[in-house]
């Protein structure tokens, strides 16, 4: 009996420490506090979406850093340290969002209106424009916006980091008349410098200095 109770107690335990959203907010706390940076986590749930906002005194730019993409890497690593505890095979696991003093929602709203401008003129010109190449948050963000429009459709061209995305008229015949507009590529989560968020193939996350010394480290 004091056995059964023993394992009992043990299966509890291990439940509540494997908490995922606990894990994902734990990291990001940790993360702020070993880059002694003076900030704090909120939390948030809806559906299968955990929304994690993250607020410093004077670190949201190099939290965000250039093109967004310290944050799409923060973003990248809670999601996996989230979604390890999900049985892949059975379970969808959950979509994970990190946002640093509401830039994510501000640049949400901002590519959402670029994407409608956009195409609404390939509605009425019927010619196909690539827009820059954008991490793969981003382009969900615009797929999302204009996924109902009746008259244009969008896809994903490209290989990684130098993928974009394509807003087309519906039933387009194939056309050499296509609007580019790709500046240079630049990685989604790999960033070494300039205050940056830079992960390896081991899963270190550090923030560097502008000469790239390594302010703090983590192993995950």
């Amino acid at each position: 009996s004091e056995n059964i109770d023993s394992r009992e107690e043990i299966q509890v335990q291990v439940m509540v420490d494997a908490n995922p959203v606990k894990k994902g907010k734990d990291f990001l706390e940790t993360f702020l506090k070993e880059a002694q940076i003076d900030g704090y986590v909120e939390r948030k749930m809806r559906d299968n979406i955990v929304e994690y906002a993250i607020t410093t005194a004077d670190a949201n730019g190099a939290l965000i850093g250039h093109n967004s993409q310290t944050l799409a890497a923060l973003q990248y690593v809670t999601s996996l340290i989230v979604n390890q505890y999900f049985d892949r095979d059975t379970e969808s696991g959950l979509i994970v969002k990190v946002d640093i003093g509401d830039y994510r929602k501000n640049r949400d709203e901002k590519l959402e209106k670029m994407a409608v401008r956009i195409a609404r003129e390939v509605a009425k010109t019927k010619i196909p424009v690539n827009l820059r190449y954008m991490n793969a948050y981003e382009r969900k963000v615009i797929h999302t916006k204009l996924s109902t429009w009746k008259d244009v459709t969008t896809h994903s061209e490209g290989i990684e980091p130098r993928r974009y995305l394509v807003i087309e008229p519906k039933n387009a015949s194939k056309s050499n008349n296509v609007y580019n507009n790709s500046p240079d590529a630049y990685p989604t989560v790999i960033v070494v410098k300039d205050n940056e968020l830079f992960i390896n193939e081991s899963y270190t996350i550090s923030l560097t200095d502008i000469h790239g010394n390594v302010l703090a480290g983590m192993d995950i």
